[in-house]
This record gives structure tokens, C-alpha cells and sequence, in this order.
């Protein structure tokens, strides 16, 4: 039995049921039509017979003609026209009959006989149970120059034209049926052709849903079908790439809890099992404590990292240069404690931005975070921005560290530090500069580097206009923080 659950089922019984649909539609349409035709024609043929008959018939009506001799040319008229013909006279008295004269001096009160009587052409069908076949029956006036003289009545059997009608309907039911088998046959070879790759493309969603990433579908042909394998194999890419970026950054987290919490654990252990002095517990105690701050941090980048897209659309109509202060503003303390300078270069034009004021601060926080933290004692750091055809750009120079060439394209990978322990010394997480890159993502951002070892950074951020909502001119803000206005001293130049 046909199982209605598959598309290929599903398909080939709908083309058959509509090419059967058709097929009995036109059927029926063209025997009716047939049918009506010759219906007419049958009885135009009829009534102009009848119309030749008149003339004769009322001679001989004229002439006293007696039942015999009517009878005689009702016969021989019946021949030629293949139909009874009945000679009727006002009172419906029959006056002559092909058919030997069988109903003379009877009265034949039919309703074709009443019409042709008053003047009009009286027909019908009927099935004549005597002779159990279909019959046309047509009445004419019988009108000479004297008057009406009577009715011609004819009679004449429809097996000729129902044997045609039957035969007709035999070759449509046939024809419907071959139609059938044939649409059955090539719509079951069309929906195999199209249900093939579905199966295969089923079949490889269900191994992927199993874990097995690296599914990939051939694309044979340039049509749904093969749009749809290619964006599978695209997606397959995608999810195959995407699980191997979470075994890494699950196997990330785990090495930085595995560090601070092997640490406060030796500690714990120390601390139940001997016996200290005083400033060795409180020495024990500053090293837990340590590194359970530590643990905070890193919880709280990756709390960071998970929501940064809900961060990302919380967003506001803010100054540009309003947000850029404030965060300059909180990094001032840092700087002052390092012994650093701090300048900034802000454009009194800066835009208004339609962006998250939480993400943007985010942003150049760590990238300011960053540049304090790997600048020694006695540097500066310089924040600029200035406005381009396409985007506002963000710069932040200092002079720190440095990071070596070969390291660059990777300070945006989470978990990655340049100097290993160094950062953990100063306590970085490794997630900072990996959310500030997707989070400038979001926004349709760049955010890249330059960078010599010994010489010092520079960052560049750089947000596209189209999230701009005004350009107006914004006030000159005076902030009472201790950010110099002036450029910083020169320094060698980073290419």
C-alpha cells in the first residue's frame, strides 16, 4: 500500500488525481457538446425533411387521398429521412403512418402534435420502453395557402448517435487511464529525482543532530534544491567551525579556573595541615585572596562575553565625545598612580550615536585598562578621535611594552595573553580585547592594532556613521580632570 507520508507518494497521487481530474472534466465536457450538436443537427435535418413534405402531403390532402396512399408516401418518405413519419390532422386524428399504416384512425394527442397544431415546432426525447432505446420526436405545422391542414409527426431512434457518444466515452476512459499510468510512472520518477536529495539532506541533518558535524551534501543542480544543499553545507561549516571554537574556549575556561583554584586549594591544604606563623597564614590568606579575585574577574568577562549582544542593543541617542570623557574620566586614578600622563585629542564635532553607551564604554575601557596596565611608570597614553567619510575613528596610543609582530593577529583570541605571566601577574583575563572585537562586530566596527615591541601601541576603533543620528556641533566640555590637552611628547614612530 501506498504510504501517503512521503513527499514522493504525496506528489504522484496528486498529479494523478488532478490529470484524472482533467481528463474526466474534458470528458464530459466533450460529450456534452457532441451530444448537443448532433442532437441539433438531427433535428434541423428533421424539420426541413419535414418542410420538403408539406407541399405533397397537402396535395394529397386536397386531393381526398385516402389512408393508403398516405401511408404509401409517409413510407417512402421514412425511408429517405430514416425516422417514422405520422400524417395528423386538426383533431388529431392519424391519417396515414410509414410504419403500415399501424395508428391510422387513431388519435395520437402528444404534446409535440399540440405545439405543431398551434403553429410551432413541438420536440422532445423519450425512451421508448417497446422498443427500450432513446427516441427524438419532432412535430411541424401542416400549412398550405388553405390554412393549417394538420401535423407531420416524426419519430426517429438516438442509437446512432448514443453508439457514437459510447464509443467516444470508452477512448476518454481509456485515455484517462493511460494518462494516468503514465503521470503515475514519470511523477513517481520526478519525485524520486526530487526527493532524493531531500532524503540525503534528512539523512545528513539527522547524523549532524548526533553530534557529526562534518556532513556535506554534493550539489548537483542549480535550483531549490541545490540551494538548499548548499547553504546545508554551509551551515555544516559553520557548526563544525562553531564546535571546535567552543571545545577550545570550554578546554580555555577550564585551564584559567584550573590555575587559581589548584593555588587556593594547595593554600587551604597548607593552612589545615601545618602549623604557621602569623605572617605566613597572612601571607596564605593574601594568596587566596588573590586568586579568588582572580576567579571574580574571569567570572565576570565571561558574564561579559555571553550577554554582549543583549549589552549591544540596549541602545541610546549619546554624544560621542560625552561617552568618551566619562570613561576617561574613571581611568584617570589608575594613571595618576602609575605615574602616567594622559592626553586626549577630541573634536568638538563629534557625532551623536544611536550604539549601547554600556558597550561603547566596554570597549575603550579595556582597551584603556590595557594600555595602563603594560605602561611603565613615567609613559603616556594619548585618546584621539577623528571624524571620516564612512566612520568615526578612535585612537589610543601608549607607550608601553609593545607586542611582538608574530603575536598580533592573535591578542583577539580569547584566553590569549602576550606575555602569559606577566598578565596573570597584573590580573588579565585574556577575554578583554576578544569582547571588544565582537562586540565592534555587532555595531558593523573595526577594531585593529599596531604595534613594536619597546616603542609602544596603538588601537584603532572605528564605528561606522550610518549609526550616527544627527551631526551637530557639540559644546567644548571643560571636565576637571587632569587629562592635558597638548599632544604628548614625540616618540619613535609605529608603521
Amino acid at each position: 500500500m501506498l504510504k501517503l507520508r512521503t513527499i514522493r507518494s504525496r506528489m504522484t497521487i496528486t498529479y494523478v488525481l488532478l490529470v484524472a481530474a482533467v481528463m474526466i472534466l474534458t470528458g464530459l465536457f466533450v460529450l456534452n457538446k457532441l451530444e448537443n450538436y448532433h442532437l441539433a443537427m438531427e433535428k434541423e435535418n428533421l424539420e426541413r425533411a419535414g418542410g420538403l413534405l408539406v407541399p405533397h402531403v397537402a396535395t394529397y390532402l386536397h386531393e381526398g387521398a385516402g389512408p393508403q396512399r398516405l401511408n404509401a408516401a409517409a413510407a417512402q418518405f421514412a425511408q429517405q429521412v430514416n425516422a417514422r413519419v405520422i400524417v395528423v390532422d386538426n383533431n388529431h386524428v392519424v391519417l396515414g403512418d410509414s410504419r403500415a399504416g399501424e395508428l391510422v384512425g387513431t388519435s395520437l394527442a402528444r404534446f409535440e402534435v399540440e405545439e405543431a397544431l398551434k403553429g410551432r415546432t413541438g420536440q422532445s426525447i423519450q425512451y421508448s420502453t417497446l422498443s427500450r432505446q432513446q427516441v427524438l420526436q419532432v412535430a411541424i405545422p401542416l400549412i398550405d395557402q388553405d390554412g393549417q391542414q394538420g401535423a407531420l409527426f416524426f419519430a426517429t431512434s438516438l442509437n446512432p448517435l448514443y453508439g457514437m457518444l459510447a464509443a467516444v466515452r470508452h477512448f476518454f476512459i481509456f485515455a484517462t487511464l493511460v494518462a494516468m499510468a503514465l503521470t503515475a510512472a514519470l511523477g513517481g520518477l520526478f519525485a524520486h529525482h526530487l526527493g532524493g536529495p531531500i532524503k540525503e539532506l534528512t539523512a545528513a541533518a539527522r547524523r549532524m543532530a548526533a553530534g557529526h558535524f562534518e556532513q556535506k551534501i554534493p550539489v548537483t543542480s542549480r535550483d531549490e534544491i541545490g540551494e538548499l544543499a548548499d547553504q546545508f553545507n554551509v551551515m555544516s561549516s559553520s557548526l563544525k567551525e562553531m564546535k571546535k571554537r567552543l571545545t577550545r574556549f570550554v578546554a580555555d575556561v577550564s585551564h584559567e579556573l584550573r590555575t587559581p583554584l589548584a593555588s587556593i586549594h594547595v593554600c587551604l591544604q597548607s593552612l589545615q595541615h601545618y602549623d604557621m606563623k602569623p605572617e605566613e597564614r597572612q601571607e596564605f590568606l593574601q594568596d587566596i585572596n588573590q586568586e579568588t579575585q582572580r576567579l571574580i574577574y574571569l567570572v565576570e568577562d565571561l558574564l561579559e562575553l555571553t550577554r554582549r549582544e543583549e549589552v549591544a542593543d540596549k541602545r541610546e541617542h549619546v554624544a560621542l565625545g560625552k561617552l568618551i570623557e566619562e570613561v576617561l574620566s574613571t581611568s584617570i586614578p589608575r594613571a595618576t598612580r602609575k605615574e602616567l600622563k594622559l592626553f586626549k585629542e577630541l573634536p568638538d564635532d563629534l557625532p551623536h550615536f544611536n550604539i549601547s553607551p554600556e558597550a561603547f564604554k566596554r570597549v575603550l575601557f579595556n582597551v584603556l585598562d590595557n594600555a595602563i596596565k603594560f605602561t611603565p611608570a613615567g609613559g603616556w597614553l594619548k585618546v584621539s578621535a577623528a571624524k571620516g567619510q564612512e566612520n568615526v575613528c578612535i585612537t589610543v596610543q601608549d607607550t608601553g611594552h609593545g607586542i611582538p609582530e608574530e603575536e598580533l593577529p592573535l591578542i583577539f583570541e580569547r584566553f590569549y595573553r602576550v606575555d602569559q605571566a606577566r598578565s596573570r601577574d597584573l590580573g588579565g583575563s585574556g577575554l578583554g580585547l576578544a569582547i571588544c572585537k565582537e562586540i565592534m562586530e555587532l555595531y558593523g566596527g573595526t577594531i585593529t592594532v599596531e604595534s613594536q615591541e619597546e616603542k609602544g601601541s596603538t588601537f584603532y576603533l572605528a564605528f561606522p556613521l550610518r549609526h550616527a543620528v544627527a551631526e551637530e556641533q557639540l559644546k567644548n566640555v571643560t571636565s576637571g580632570y587632569n587629562i592635558e590637552r597638548e599632544n604628548p611628547p614625540a616618540r619613535a614612530s609605529i608603521p
